[in-house]
């Protein structure tokens, strides 16, 4: 598809066009001013001190898992996966229920945070090297432009913890012992991508890295399980005598160190990236959990079921790749719902860290002056539309996921459903931070939703994908053999991995209103009503009713496709009616015409009636 063949305003009349802009918002300034002399709105932020910041952001967790709850036999107490999370962090601040990363895939989508800019912009367009990962990233201007450099350079104490990006470490690529611009604290894990290693990683500590065995032993490859784990009862009072060095808890641990180690008077940003719950590739399917949180979740079913997508039925109306893909074997139902459970089983160290985390704020006196945001990079398919192992289509389980942020001014157990996306996420720190970017971000800053959660505007977001076949990995998938499928076509090779058999460059798409649009390179479309068809069961997208939705949403991905900076915040007219909304609404117009048209007459008869020597 040519991303680039639509047309703009030539610049004479951009000119115009600004120059009226400028009239009509001094205008508007003036009225307001002269109105409102003295009631500028004040900040979001009480304190006189600039906030501190904690990102956390997972790796694969879908929506399903932040609110996932268990229940092991009848007239058991339920099992939250995430109560710390949604106690501490939601009810304590606000819920922004339609936020969507553009690009699900991990470094493609962690960039987008970090920069604020849409991957057609920041230039990292995938997860492999030359031009994806973080050898992609370190050679463009995003590894030099980020929020850490910008905040950094605001006086702000920069600390990472935990993944970066995909192939830092991968030799020869990167060697893993440098520490990119912008970070004064930096423990990270390096080969993260290619090994997910829950013991036995390594990590580099401000540009040391960590010796062989101090994270504990990763085992070998086969027979695919950790020769050594924690022992019972890490990392509160292990029952041996030997460290505790579970990830996540290592992860939450540093979190905490290097809160307590900030200045009290300098504030921080903590961007805290966990592995979890992102598979391990070590048995049993899925992530490695806490070894305290083992089988909390066993016999916890698929997060959706048949009538959800789950193994669709009916995919007539789904792009060609989804058509012919077979439907789920049994053998791939029980690994994915193995897979599943982990995955709740592994967040619940990182629910606990976040319980930790907000202790540790609270004694430091820090608690009142930082915002808090827990998001994930992208989701995850569990069987969804015969979908296994991957994420990087713009359907909902890899696209719509969690956004909690608490913080000063922010009213505890809100909720808006104004679209927000990953690219927002650095604008909104720079804002409260008071800094600036010396880049232009096209996302916008959160603030005035932070403000007023009913408000709403039609910034459109977009979906995009610029990935070869090879250039998504398995994640994990199992092939009808039980086998990790490694890339490779598992049994009759028609298994429907995203990571698989997806079309291979540029699908792109639009978040706008209710609706979700989808162009496929090969010209095939996808529309869905999210409101109504919330798991995308129903492409509207050949039904004559929403022919003028199409339509729009097509003129309006060719708008923004391309954006860059201010143009991506820019607002779309509102959307049209659909053929049978159009109709009806002129079928009123003719009854109310009719009406008028009797009100009329009946006057006309009345005047004669009263007057009837006047009559013409």
């Amino acid at each position: 598809m040519d991303r680039t063949s639509h047309s703009r305003p030539t610049l004479p009349a951009r000119l115009l066009i600004g120059a009226a802009l400028v009239l009509l918002c001094a205008l508007a300034l003036g009225a307001v001013g002269a109105g409102a002399a003295g009631q500028e709105e004040p900040p979001l932020n009480p304190n006189p001190e600039r906030p501190s910041f904690v990102v956390i952001q997972t790796d694969d967790q879908t929506l399903d898992g932040l609110y996932a709850t268990f229940q092991a036999f009848p007239g058991a107490a339920q099992t939250r996966a995430m109560p710390n999370t949604l106690d501490l962090i939601a009810k304590r601040g606000m819920t922004f229920n339609r936020y969507y990363v553009s690009y699900p895939l991990c470094c493609p989508s962690r960039v987008s945070l970090l920069t604020g800019r849409y991957a057609h912009n920041n230039g990292v367009k995938g997860n492999i090297q030359p031009n994806g990962g973080y050898f992609g990233f370190s050679f463009r201007a995003a590894d030099d432009h980020n929020i850490a450099t910008w905040l950094q350079a605001a006086g702000y104490r920069t600390i990472h913890i935990g993944k970066f990006l995909n192939g830092y470490g991968d030799e020869p690529y990167s060697d893993g012992k440098n520490v990119p611009p912008g970070w004064d604290a930096w423990h990270t894990v390096i080969k993260a991508d290619t090994e997910h290693f829950f013991y036995g990683y390594t990590l580099n500590d401000n540009g040391v890295l960590s010796e062989a065995g101090a994270y504990g032993e990763s085992g070998t490859w086969e027979p695919r399980e950790y020769t050594q784990r924690d022992p019972a009862g890490c990392p509160f009072e292990p029952a041996e005598p030997r460290p505790c060095v579970y990830a996540t808890d290592i992860f939450n641990w540093q979190a905490r160190e290097e809160i307590e180690a900030t200045p009290p008077d300098q504030p921080f940003y903590l961007q805290l990236d966990h592995v979890a719950p992102h598979g391990d590739f070590r048995r049993p399917a899925g992530p490695e959990p806490a070894v305290r949180h083992y089988d909390w979740f066993r016999g916890k079913r698929h997060p959706h079921n048949r009538k959800e997508g789950f193994d669709e039925g009916n995919v007539s109306d789904k792009p060609r790749f989804i058509r012919e893909a077979d439907h789920l074997t049994p053998t791939e139902k029980r690994i994915y719902r193995v897979y599943y459970q982990k995955q709740l089983e592994s967040l619940r160290s990182i629910d606990d860290g976040v319980k930790d985390i907000i202790g540790t704020l609270a004694q430091a006196g820090r608690l009142q002056n930082t915002y808090i945001v827990f998001t994930s990079d992208n989701g995850f398919f569990f069987g969804e539309h015969r979908l296994l192992g991957g994420k990087f289509l713009a359907y909902e389980p890899a696209t719509h996921l969690p956004f909690l942020i608490r913080g000063p001014g922010i009213k505890p157990g809100t909720e808006t459903g104004e679209l927000a996306a990953n690219i927002d996420i650095a604008p909104t720190v720079l804002e409260l931070a008071g800094a600036k970017a010396d880049k232009s971000l096209d996302g916008r800053s959160l603030t005035p939703y932070l403000r007023d959660p009913a408000l709403r505007t039609r910034r459109p977001l977009l979906f995009e994908s610029f990935v070869e076949t090879s250039d998504v990995e398995a994640n994990g998938a199992i092939s009808s053999s039980g086998e990790r499928d490694g890339g490779r076509a598992g049994g009759n090779g028609k298994r429907a991995q995203a990571s698989l058999l997806a079309p291979p460059l540029n699908y792109e798409g639009i978040r706008l209103g209710p609706y979700k649009y989808i162009a496929w390179p090969n010209g095939e479309k996808e529309l869905y009503d999210i409101n109504k068809d919330p798991n995308e069961l129903n492409n509207i997208v050949k039904t004559p009713n929403f022919f003028p939705i199409r339509n729009f949403l097509h003129r309006q991905l060719r708008r923004f496709e391309n954006c860059v900076g201010r143009e991506c915040r820019e607002v779309t007219p509102p959307l049209p009616l659909t053929r049978r909304e159009f109709q009806k609404l002129q079928a009123q117009k003719r009854r109310e015409q009719r009406e008028r048209e009797r009100q009329r007459e009946k006057e006309r008869r009345e005047r004669e009636r009263n007057h009837p020597g006047k009559q013409k």
